[in-house]
């Protein structure tokens, strides 16, 4: 794993551009926390699909962390079956 300070991504920016290119992604990190993730570009086709490719990444870890939300809640499938039927039972005017 590749990680550059952005003092070293200002000074040495042919360095860490021919490390993600090897590497294929690098990170830059400022007062020791990761700020950025650069990532070579190269295995894609267009741009659109790379932008493609980040907005599922994205879209994944999203869905990890509600996952995570969820479980953590302690709320159950019944739990949300039985508020489904209040609210279509509230919908159709008749109490479940």
């Amino acid at each position: 794993m590749n990680v550059f300070t952005s003092a070293e991504l200002a000074s040495r920016t042919k360095a860490v551009y021919e490390a993600v290119r090897r590497d294929g992604c690098a990170f830059v990190a400022n007062d020791g926390k990761v700020d950025c993730m650069m990532v070579d570009l190269s295995m894609f086709d267009t741009m659109n699909e790379a932008i493609r490719s980040y907005d599922q990444w994205v879209a994944q870890r999203e869905l990890e962390l509600m996952w995570k939300r969820n479980v953590a809640s302690g709320v159950t499938l019944e739990d949300i079956d039985a508020e489904i039927a209040v609210v279509r039972s509230e919908r159709r005017g008749t109490r479940a």
